[in-house]
């Protein structure tokens, strides 16, 4: 995070309410930008948020609290008119309160409330939101001299008394026309006998009372009574109330009631509009807010030169396994893992979303490229520590990260977010054709505009393939006390036209998904037993074995099968299984270390991350080796602390019987480091690069 700090550009990027990353945050900002003190207050008068203005107002009375509840703030009248307000608005109905309230101390805390729409909060609390104005409106400049409704209706929508022709942008159901002397009761009566329903005549005469007689002010009640059922309940009448010109005399001419039946309810079409442009599962921004947040930021390109712009596409790698093995409701829990994750990473500069199944995007200001291969790292990184545990499962989580960068507006001029977005995907789509678990990066030009439809080529599908476009190659494992060569790894690799810009881990990794893979397997392992019955060399020969095959009973049969009839290639052969799928699958993976144990075969244990509750889980299985993860070693040559660890993992792994195996191992520095702590085998470019395995042939 250390390094993003010293290269972002500290400025916070707008966006809109639905953009938003968490619900408090969101309805926190809201509050800010508010010009009146303001808060969310529960039914029980407790402070959910509330604005600074509020608080400097607080401060500001001789008894400045603090105050958690309005019940501790203002006197017990005061808060009785409260509640009834809130009460009201808790119901579906805004409500505006005239009159002052006061501080239990006796200084005017505001003299018009306002009480508008509600939200529910993370803990499904509703709370209403309040606004304490200290002024009262301003009186309006009256025409006079007007005969009609309809004239004064046009007249005060001219002089901009309704916002935006509101009033007359439907056609009203019924206008009511109240004279001045009226009162609060008759006026609810006469709008209920025209509406109908089942709305109660003093709740509305109580709204109505503590309307302003100087402003155009608009109330909702429930369609078909104050607690609204189903969704077909769930409208509303509109009240609009509007002020009528003073006559020659300069006596208040009344109130004009507008009503409109059947509208959608205020605070519904708020959520509506949320949810639209809101993740329903992980509540980051969808993939329509996610573009409009980019085009947005676009804009703030073409005026900023001080940043350019990092766009991030993800794709999750194995999260279909997650799925598969531990239910839907795991690869939710995984998802929402990876929400949390990504948006703690990209923090407060940045915006993350899920825009499809197992796919997300993000976006930073970044001053140049390092910084956003940086960030990427820190995305995959931060997935890396994610553990998921199902009953006797862990899952863990990877992905690939493609990156648009563009330095400036030149380079994006004519572009807009969705065609910048598929920059990002097409970018993470060569990462996948790699193996996945990468980064690329692709700088944005002027050209890619043109060219930004082109396709990236599909990946053959991996039964399609025939024997002779796979290969073998031999990679030397070296004993390190002797310096000597005691085992080779062989490894898969594919030739042939198709193989260009494919590599075989991508393609590995597409057959585990598309269930090929227990076949390759199968291929492999008759050709290194083949190889092992003609070749006189007793080196160890080892291979890997997918999750599938180990569950696989025909693959299981062919081994036992082969060394039924010659027993002693068992002690030739180390089938490695993969730290990932033993935590994921520890059940099926438990029974075929056993199975092949059995027949005499040697076991390991590959990716060994250096956990020790991993190690934990080990010791009452027959496994012989366990093969460090690439990095772990690396880490520990100059980190006293890690070096320290390791070698104590080392002990306690040989304790349990169990030897250890470094990988990429590339410097004589790193393979004296090794035998310092050791280890007892290692392998990498240092002590031979992979090799077309001639005895395969």
């Amino acid at each position: 995070m250390q390094i993003r700090q010293g290269l972002m550009r500290a400025s916070h990027m707008q966006a809109t309410a639905s953009e938003k990353l968490d619900e408090t945050t969101l309805y926190a900002d809201l509050l800010e930008v508010m010009p009146v003190p303001a808060a969310y207050v529960c039914l029980d008068g407790r402070i959910i948020l509330q604005n600074s203005r509020l608080l400097e107002l607080c401060r500001a009375a001789a008894d400045p609290g603090p105050y958690q509840y309005l019940t501790d703030m203002m006197s017990a009248d005061g808060w009785s008119r409260v509640q009834a307000a809130l009460s009201t608005s808790l119901s579906g109905v805004p409500i505006q309160s005239n009159g002052t309230l006061e501080f239990r101390c006796g200084t005017v805390l505001c003299r018009q409330l306002l009480c508008t729409s509600f939200v529910s909060f993370a803990n499904n609390q509703p709370a209403v939101l309040m606004q304490f104005e200290q002024d009262m409106a301003d009186e309006r400049e009256k025409p006079d001299n007007l005969k009609t409704v309809k004239a004064s209706l046009a007249r005060l929508e001219a002089r901009g008394s309704l916002p935006n022709g509101v009033a007359l942008k439907h056609f009203p159901d019924e206008v009511l026309i109240f004279d001045a002397v009226d009162t609060a009761e008759g006026r609810a009566a006469r709008i209920l006998e025209t509406i109908g329903g089942s709305y109660n005549t003093k709740d509305l005469a109580a709204q109505l009372s503590e309307c302003s007689v100087d402003v155009v002010q608009t109330l909702y009640i429930p369609q078909n009574g104050p607690m609204p059922g189903t969704d077909a309940d769930r409208k509303m009448c509109e009240i609009r109330l509007v002020p009528l010109p003073a006559d020659a005399s300069g006596d208040d001419a009344g109130m004009m009631a507008i009503i409109r039946r059947n509208v959608d309810c205020p605070h519904e079409i708020a959520e509506n509009r949320r949810l639209a442009y809101q993740d329903p599962l992980t509540s980051l921004a969808n993939r329509r807010a996610f573009t409009r947040a980019l085009d947005t930021e676009l804009q703030r390109l073409s005026r900023d030169e001080s940043s350019g712009l990092a766009v991030f596409y993800i794709d999750l790698d194995e999260f279909k396994k997650v799925n598969d093995l531990g239910g839907h409701d795991a690869g939710d829990d995984m998802l929402q893992r990876v929400a949390s994750s990504l948006a703690l990473t990209l923090g407060e500069f940045g915006t993350a979303a899920r825009i499809g199944g197992d796919e997300f995007a993000g976006m930073l200001p970044a001053v140049n490229k390092e910084a956003a291969i940086a960030v990427a790292g820190e995305i995959l990184d931060a997935f890396a520590r994610i553990r998921l545990e199902v009953s006797d499962r862990v899952f863990t989580i990877g992905g690939s990260v493609g990156v648009a960068y563009a330095a400036d507006w030149f380079a994006v001029e004519g572009c807009d977010g969705a065609a910048l977005l598929g920059l990002a995907d097409r970018a993470c789509l060569r990462g996948k054709r790699f193996g996945g678990h990468s980064v690329q990066v692709h700088t944005v030009r002027p050209q890619d505009w043109p060219a930004a439809g082109h396709g990236v080529g599909v990946m053959p599908e991996p039964g399609s393939f025939q024997a002779g476009e796979l290969a073998l190659y031999s990679m030397p494992i070296i004993c390190l006390s002797r310096n000597k060569k005691c085992g080779a790894e062989i490894l898969l690799r594919l030739q042939g036209d198709r193989s260009q810009g494919l590599s075989s881990k991508a393609w590995i990794s597409a057959a585990e998904r598309s269930g090929f893979i227990a076949q390759v397997d199968s291929w492999t392992l008759d050709k290194v037993l083949d190889a092992a019955e003609r070749s006189a060399n007793r080196t160890t020969l080892t291979m890997n074995v997918s999750a599938e095959s180990a569950r696989d009973t025909g693959f299981r049969d062919s081994l036992y099968q082969r060394l039924s009839v010659n027993p002693l290639l068992a002690c030739r052969l180390c089938l490695e299984i993969s730290e990932k799928d033993f935590l994921r699958e520890p059940a099926d993976i438990s029974y075929f270390i056993k199975f092949v144990s059995d027949l005499g075969c040697q076991t390991a244990i590959d990716d060994f991350a250096g956990h020790w509750p991993v190690l934990s889980r080990l010791t009452g299985l027959r496994v012989d080796w366990v093969k460090l993860a690439a990095g772990v070693a690396q880490e520990a040559l100059d980190n006293p602390a890690k070096a320290s660890l390791l070698k104590a993992l080392v002990g306690a792994a040989r304790e349990l019987g169990l030897k250890t195996i470094a990988k990429h191992v590339e410097t004589k520095a790193e393979a004296d480091f090794l035998r310092m702590l050791d280890i007892e085998a290692a392998q990498g470019f240092y002590f031979g690069r992979p090799e077309p395995w001639p005895e395969a042939a």
